[in-house]
Formats: C-alpha cells, sequence, structure tokens
C-alpha cells in the first residue's frame, strides 16, 4: 500500500483528485476498498502543499453523496425483492423485521457516526435502504458525518504536515481502538441476550 501511496504521490495533481473521488465512492460499494487510507494521504499531500485542502475536502463530500444516494437507491429499490426470492437460510423473513425494527429506531444515530466506524459504511448505507429510511434525512447525516470526518483527517494532515508515518500510526490506532469497541459492545449485546433468553426459559 504504501508503495501505491508514494506513486500516487507523483501523479498529475487533477488526477489524484479523481483516484481519491473514485476510491470514496467505492468504499460505499465495497467495505474492502480502503478510503480512508487515501483520504488521510490526500490530507497529508494538503498538509505539504501539493493538494489544496478546500478542494480534496469538496471531493470527498461529492464522492461520498454519490455512493451513499447509490447504495440507497439499489438497496430501497431492490434490497427486499432480492432478499425475499433468494429466501436465505441465515436471513429469514422474522430477522429482516427485527432488524427493520431496529434500525428504524437507532439508524439515523448510527448513520451520523458511520464515516466514523471503519468497514461499517456499505452496511449501514444497504440497510438504510433496505428500511427505507427517509432519503433527505439520511442523505444530511451522511454528509454531516462525512464533512466532520473529512474535516478532522484534513485538519490532522495539516497540524502534522510532513509526517506522513505519524499521521499512518494515528489512524491505524483510531481503527484498531473503535473496531475493538464494536466487538466489544456486539459481545456484549449477544451475552445480554443469552443470558436473558436463559432466566427466561428458568420461569417457564
Amino acid at each position: 500500500m504504501d508503495s501505491f501511496l508514494y506513486t500516487f504521490e507523483n501523479f498529475p495533481i487533477s488526477l489524484m483528485y479523481i483516484i481519491l473521488s473514485v476510491l470514496m465512492f467505492m468504499e460505499y460499494i465495497t467495505p474492502f476498498v480502503p478510503g480512508d487510507t487515501f483520504l488521510a494521504f490526500s490530507a497529508y499531500l494538503a498538509g505539504i502543499g501539493i493538494l489544496s485542502p478546500g478542494v480534496t475536502f469538496l471531493m470527498a463530500i461529492i464522492a461520498n453523496i454519490l455512493g451513499f444516494s447509490t447504495i440507497y437507491y439499489v438497496a430501497h429499490r431492490w434490497g427486499k425483492y432480492f432478499l425475499e426470492k433468494r429466501n436465505f437460510k441465515f436471513l429469514p423473513y422474522e430477522k429482516i423485521q427485527k432488524t427493520e425494527f431496529y434500525f428504524k429506531k437507532y439508524g439515523y444515530w448510527l448513520i451520523l457516526i458511520n464515516r466514523f466506524l471503519p468497514g461499517t459504511r456499505f452496511f449501514i448505507t444497504l440497510t438504510a435502504g433496505l428500511c427505507k429510511m427517509n432519503f433527505r434525512i439520511s442523505l444530511f447525516l451522511n454528509t454531516l458525518s462525512v464533512a466532520l470526518w473529512s474535516g478532522l483527517l484534513l485538519g490532522l494532515g495539516l497540524f502534522v504536515g510532513k509526517n506522513w508515518e505519524q499521521i499512518k500510526v494515528i489512524l491505524s490506532r483510531y481503527n484498531l481502538y473503535v473496531t475493538l469497541g464494536i466487538i466489544a459492545v456486539i459481545t456484549a449485546l449477544f451475552i445480554y441476550k443469552l443470558t436473558r433468553k436463559k432466566k427466561t426459559g428458568v420461569q417457564t
């Protein structure tokens, strides 16, 4: 990855903006695209004066709006039909209904913080479309999340300046801690549900 990033640094500036935009768009299509790494590297390039912070910020916003809107529309239009037609054994209709219930309750909060949760963008956006959340509200919250996250990374790039390794370490640690936090929350919820089921079984 580092070798490509340093090659990326030598591309024409217009091509850098295009690649950044495409990668940030693709991050919504598949969770395996390292969009944040490229945004952080672009922040570093802005910090050393190669890229414009304003243009980088704007391209990030536009790419994210397009990515979010595309996945939301596809999921909203065909998501439920696809799931019901395929009838996946691991995802019965009851689970879909339960997911929809909880997402409609807490989904807007998840959309608001989705840019701060590594690897979740695709799934949160897909679920927002499947659950037919209000598009305008969802898009506004996602754009706000993108603006805050992109502004934070660009601010970090401008503050740290020439030290790309330091930016990389900060981002890596952040992703690790947040991922561990997500795993801890999921584990706690699983244990809570398990103990609750056992208590209900004992009472009956």
